[in-house]
């Protein structure tokens, strides 16, 4: 069994044990990353690795903010045509590849 597939099933069981992702966000400006075709959104299975994350950004004013599963994987996140979310770094931390889902690919995973 690699890495990968013991991340996966960490991360998707944590979030989904306690029915959200945590996100950045600065006041009312989410943080994500430009992409092609849209933003690499960072989640995170706790606010404290959100923070941690945070701390090493040259950004000031980031916060974790919990977001509701529900709205995650709906029309509000994950199928909004205004966020524009092509893909998913579950938990990134600084020096570490991040494990990436395709927005689709997580909704799917999410709902199972």
């Amino acid at each position: 069994m690699n890495v990968e597939i013991i991340g996966d099933r960490e991360f998707i069981t944590s979030v989904q044990e306690q029915d959200g992702v945590w996100v950045l966000m600065a006041g009312q400006s989410l943080y994500a990353l430009q992409a092609e075709g849209g933003r690499d959104l960072p989640v995170w299975s706790s606010a404290e690795k959100a923070e941690v994350f945070a701390e090493n950004l040259d950004q000031s004013g980031l916060s974790p903010v919990f977001v509701q599963m529900s709205d995650f994987v709906g029309a509000a996140w994950l199928g909004s045509t205004s966020l524009q979310i092509v893909e998913v770094l579950a938990s990134p931390r600084f020096g570490h590849e991040s494990l990436t889902y395709t927005a689709e690919e997580l909704r799917a995973r999410l709902k199972t």
